[in-house]
């Protein structure tokens, strides 16, 4: 027998019933075998008597249960993704349902069984609605990848993949949602008044830079290069690190709304905070299906629509196929109309300057004390006072200099927004034109 003080390695293979299982164990002297019950896949050592037996590898076979199977797949690979989180949440999934089969017995049927009734499952979240077909897709991709494994590195050979031989749910189309003009205004109008300001950093990054949702919150302070004007994303969704530019809007976003620091993160906010802040903000605005990855998609549309071409916003965005940035550009037809027709040459004498500085609408709300001026396509312009006509003036002032001050700076100020898509905030507001120009 081995020295009680020393530990024993050995290799498992295969249970066909984790807990009443034989362990060999090897010395130079004699091969032993122990009875015992234990969890291989929880208890790194065994021990019985003067025995301690450490638990090197399990490695399954054909006869182990499907649901050993796949926690030990979630314990080995799965741990090494970024998805990992993700990964558990389907692995729970198929060890539901499958999970008392053996991997010999998970036949094609089984397999269809299971995609027909995850189909017709009622969603989680969504009230009246069952589970998606592009969900049902990623929990057969992940259990043909089991199978794939086992049959690659664990030396089941023999074992054929149930998953290759089903049909799989035929996915909807690639959502084309994109946020409209006034939308837009409508939705930074409202996050730069947001009670956390980091919401309003998030929304307009989001929109400037075309950067994942994940992306924006593991910014790093030490990864902005305010010379070169860029942000450095060490992980990405498709594990290439990629330098993003900064516009002036985004650049001016991380250095005057935030407060720049030496090192650390960027934002506070976890994933989870965000989806809630994001959920309860768009719900509140009364905008109807809008995710915050349709941000992404809006924001691509737009540097298409700027004039970059496919691979300059395939650089930014960090899209490596043409098919995939194809899905995520969505360009309105309307801005496209004069890239049909040659634009006239410049009379010298026209005047440009005054055909720029146009009236632009504002939200005049008279409140008990005070009135209140905004400009939607300006968030950063309000101004407030008691009388209303000298309110008024100041804001044609402050609205002439802001527009200028564009104009200089080479910047292209915004169109002004259509009066039918603004809605007053309260019976208090009205809504007027306002010309930087006096008439």
């Amino acid at each position: 027998m081995p020295a009680m003080n020393s530990p024993n390695f050995i290799v498992l293979r295969g249970l066909s019933n984790p807990s009443a299982i034989s362990l060999c164990y090897c010395t130079h002297q004699s091969i032993c075998c122990l009875k015992t019950a234990f969890n291989p896949l929880s208890a790194p050592t065994v021990s019985a008597g003067c025995l301690t037996v450490t638990i090197l590898m399990f490695i399954p076979n054909a006869t182990t249960p499907l649901k050993d199977v796949l926690t030990h797949y979630v314990a080995t690979i799965s741990i090494q993704k970024r998805s990992y989180k993700t990964e558990v949440y389907r692995i729970k999934t198929l060890t539901d349902i499958l999970g008392e089969h053996t991997l010999s017995e998970v036949t094609p049927a089984h397999v269809a069984a299971f995609r027909d009734k995850r189909l017709s499952t009622p969603h989680p979240r969504t009230p009246g609605k069952t589970v998606g077909p592009s969900t049902v897709k990623l929990e057969l991709m992940l259990l043909s990848h089991v199978f794939s494994t086992a049959i690659t590195e664990w030396g089941l050979d023999h074992l054929a993949n149930p998953v290759l031989k089903i049909r799989k749910p035929k996915t909807p189309p690639g959502r084309s949602r994109r946020l409209t003009p006034a939308e837009e205004k409508k939705i930074l109008r409202a996050a730069i008044r947001h009670p956390n300001p980091e919401l309003y950093a998030i929304i307009a990054l989001a929109l400037e830079t075309a950067m994942r949702q994940g992306e924006i919150l593991a910014l790093l302070w030490e990864n902005v290069s305010w010379k070169k004007r860029t942000v450095f994303l060490p992980v990405t969704k498709n594990g290439d690190a990629r330098e993003v530019p900064l516009s002036r809007a985004a650049y001016d976003i991380l250095c005057h709304h935030m407060t720049p620091a030496a090192e650390g993160r960027v934002f506070s906010y976890s994933t989870a905070g965000l989806k809630s802040s994001w959920r309860s903000f768009i719900l509140g605005l009364g905008i109807q299906d809008l995710h915050f990855h349709d941000l992404r998609h809006s924001s691509i549309s737009s540097l298409m629509e700027r004039g970059l071409n496919t691979m300059e916003v395939a650089s930014i965005s960090g899209h490596k196929s043409m098919a995939m940035l194809k899905r995520y550009t969505h360009l309105f037809a309307y801005k496209l109309v004069d890239k049909l027709d040659p634009k006239p040459r410049r009379k010298k004498d026209r005047p440009i300057l005054r055909n720029q500085l146009l009236p632009y609408p504002a939200l005049i709300t008279r409140l008990s004390r005070n009135v209140i001026v905004d400009f939607p396509d300006f968030l950063d312009l309000r101004v407030s006072g008691l009388e209303e006509e000298e309110v008024i003036e100041k804001a044609r002032g402050r609205l002439l200099n802001k527009v200028v001050s564009m104009l200089c700076e080479g910047y292209e100020p915004p169109a002004p927004s259509m009066l039918d898509t603004l809605t007053p905030s309260c019976s208090k507001t009205k809504i007027e034109m306002i010309s930087p120009l006096y008439e």
